[in-house]
């Protein structure tokens, strides 16, 4: 039986889910690990399944799966995550976001943020950087002189502060059709964003 039959969660309860992009080359960590359709082939171990097998192709032996139909109005990945919602985990790491279709990239992004709506605490581990998202506070360790952008995914975000970066923020509102908080650099090994109306994308470079 799988551990999601008699999942208990609480606020540390960490999934991983695991989509059909970029196959992630660090360790996955988590207290519980979906693979979503292709994204199975991408983890050497999984406590639950889901998709509409389009995309996998190995055999699948996980105890728990949710199998879909290949004609649906959500994608996989959303079926997974609203599955993890019900389940009430609060803390979701994503592998596999980017590296794939731009269509699917921004979709898997745009259900990225549907969880921050929903209060989860977020992020996109890649082989190129770690994607963050938050409507509230981050508080990040960082290398030192890395590259950090702040993209909002929301139309505005008003920031109330942005510290341990060359160019600091404070009291200001940004917005998705400028480019302004794109490149910025870390000067301290922990930078700290807050952050009181919108939604917006943390991404540490690596």
């Amino acid at each position: 039986m799988s551990k999601f039959e008699n999942l208990k969660a609480n606020n540390n309860t960490i999934a991983a889910v695991v989509l059909n992009g970029e196959r992630y080359k660090g360790k996955i960590i988590a207290d519980y690990i979906v693979g979503v359709d292709g994204g199975y082939d991408k983890t050497p171990y999984c406590d639950i399944f889901v998709g509409d097998k389009d995309s996998v192709r190995g055999f699948v032996s996980c105890d728990k799966q949710i199998l879909l139909n290949v004609e649906k109005d959500e994608s996989d990945m959303e079926t997974a995550v609203n599955y993890l919602l019900a389940n009430e985990i609060k803390n979701m790491h994503f592998y596999g976001v980017l590296g794939g279709r731009i269509d699917h990239v921004l979709a898997n992004l745009g259900i990225m943020a549907k969880c921050v709506q929903n209060g989860i605490n977020v992020v996109a581990y890649c082989n190129d950087c770690d994607i963050y998202m938050t409507s509230d506070s981050l508080k990040l360790a960082v290398v030192e002189n890395s590259l950090i952008s702040l993209s909002p995914f929301t139309d505005t975000v008003h920031i109330i502060s942005l510290e341990g970066v060359k160019w600091e923020l404070f009291d200001c509102d940004i917005y998705k059709t400028s480019s302004r908080t794109i490149s910025n650099v870390a000067v301290k090994k922990q930078i700290q964003l807050n952050v009181d109306f919108g939604i917006v994308m943390v991404i540490v470079n690596k």
